[in-house]
């Protein structure tokens, strides 16, 4: 399977871990914190493989609250890190 088949699947994830890591992420960016650093919080990192993490950056909500440029830059990070 493919990361993006893998991502796919991830984000229809409805449990209520899921939606608290998307509050997270979204209420750290709205603080003003940059997307680097929240998805580098241990908060996310203990929580989520790589993968994972890409794929929280395809959450609609997510997408709203961060920046386009430094989305793509993590998305292509991640990306890089979960195909080792």
């Amino acid at each position: 399977m493919s990361i993006k088949d893998t991502i796919a699947q991830m984000i229809t994830d409805e449990s209520a871990a899921h939606k608290r890591l998307i509050e997270y992420v979204t209420g750290q960016l709205s603080q003003g914190r940059d997307l680097d650093a929240v998805m580098d919080d241990p908060y996310v990192t203990n929580r989520l493989d790589p993968t994972e993490r890409r794929a929280l950056l395809e959450e609609p909500a997510v997408v709203e609250a961060a920046s386009g440029e430094a989305l793509d830059q993590m998305r292509a990070q991640l990306e890089e890190i979960a195909g080792s």
